[in-house]
């Protein structure tokens, strides 16, 4: 159990160093990670995520907003 403790919190003090890190940077190529694109990347694995629990539960409701269904 410690080890999974030490883990999550090594994750999380290495994701909190970086944006530390990227918010003093005074240049953009100085910072370590691109925030756009790894917030898109959380975004589409979390709506992956939940599509999935959609089709295991049987939630019928596979449409999105613009019409299109949900595979």
């Amino acid at each position: 159990m410690r080890l999974l403790i030490g883990m999550v919190f090594g994750f999380l003090l290495t994701v909190a160093g970086a944006y530390v890190h990227d918010s003093s940077a005074r240049e953009p190529g100085e910072a370590l990670v691109n925030w756009t694109v790894a917030d898109r990347t959380f975004r589409d694995a979390r709506d992956n995520a939940q599509r999935g629990w959609d089709r295991l539960t049987g939630r019928n409701d596979f449409a999105t907003s613009d019409g299109r269904e949900r595979l």
